[in-house]
């Protein structure tokens, strides 16, 4: 049987047992608090993360791998792997994937990168599809294209408490955030097929805004019938709020299954506390 390898980066948000029982490579990105770097998943955990926040005189950055570091794991694992499948953030959200596929031309052998086109569940529900799909002995190509077409079929929305942390990070225009500020607007934001952050919707309150996420997914979900939906609601930090719009969800519509997914140090830099999100497909 053809040994495949599966690589993904940190902002899967993989349990650490789901990592090494399903035999995942992950190169982990990175925190920055001034001078002080530490890597997601290895230096830096969740709760530590979201602990220390609130008491940082300035908003922390993020960094990327280093394409090293890529050909380092590429290297590595096909001395006893026939193949290697990387599945990565969206291209639109980080220079992860860049830095994967530039590593990729630089190691001999047969290495497959893909850009998710966004982060999070969706980078989760890739990596899992593609570690079952491989324990049932399904070839290279098979798993590729069933990762695409969750690519070309995702869709996610999702509100912030606040757009500091976005706007800081250069995620989102500052017209939109001194819109946001001044007016207490709740703007449904989302992820477009290219893999960037925008406005979908303004709305005037947080309520408003979930109503307006589900009638969205409503419409996508009547259009797909009879099709099976994989569904998380994603949030960071505010795990009551999560389960509550979980059980929303679960009583609106019994045939979903809403999973439940805490974004990590990366992903929260740029959110901050206090988002509310749907990540979704059909098929």
């Amino acid at each position: 049987m053809t040994r495949i390898a599966i690589v993904t980066d940190s902002t899967a948000y993989l349990s650490n047992d789901y990592i090494e029982t399903n035999q995942i490579t992950v190169v982990p990105l990175s925190v920055n608090f001034g001078s002080d770097t530490r890597r997601e998943g290895v230096e830096i955990h969740t709760r530590e993360f979201w602990d220390m926040l609130p008491g940082v005189k300035e908003l922390p950055t993020t960094s990327q791998p280093a394409v090293g570091e890529f050909v380092q794991a590429f290297e590595k694992l096909l001395q006893t792997h026939d193949s290697i499948i990387g599945i990565f953030i969206s291209s639109g959200l980080s220079g992860t994937f860049n830095a994967a596929k530039t590593a990729s031309g630089m190691v001999e052998g047969d290495i497959t990168v893909i850009d998710s086109k966004l982060t999070s569940y969706p980078l989760e529900a890739m990596v899992g599809e593609a570690v079952t799909m491989r324990d049932e002995g399904k070839s290279k190509e098979e798993i590729i294209d069933r990762i695409q077409y969750i690519v070309d079929n995702q869709t996610a929305y999702f509100i912030v408490d606040s757009l500091e942390h976005l706007h800081k990070g250069g995620r989102i225009s500052g017209v939109s955030a001194l819109v946001g500020s001044l007016l207490q607007v709740k703007p449904v934001l989302y992820v477009t097929k290219e893999g960037k952050l925008d406005v979908f919707d303004k709305v005037r309150t947080r309520r408003k805004a979930l109503d307006r996420i589900l009638d969205l997914f409503r419409e996508d979900k009547a259009a797909n019938a009879g099709k099976p939906v994989h569904l998380a609601v994603i949030y960071s930090n505010n795990l009551d709020d999560a389960k509550e719009f979980q059980e929303r969800i679960g009583n609106e519509f019994p045939d979903v299954n809403p999973e439940l997914s805490e974004l990590g140090p990366v992903i929260g830099t740029h959110v901050g506390p206090g988002i509310l999100a749907i990540a979704y497909y059909f098929g």
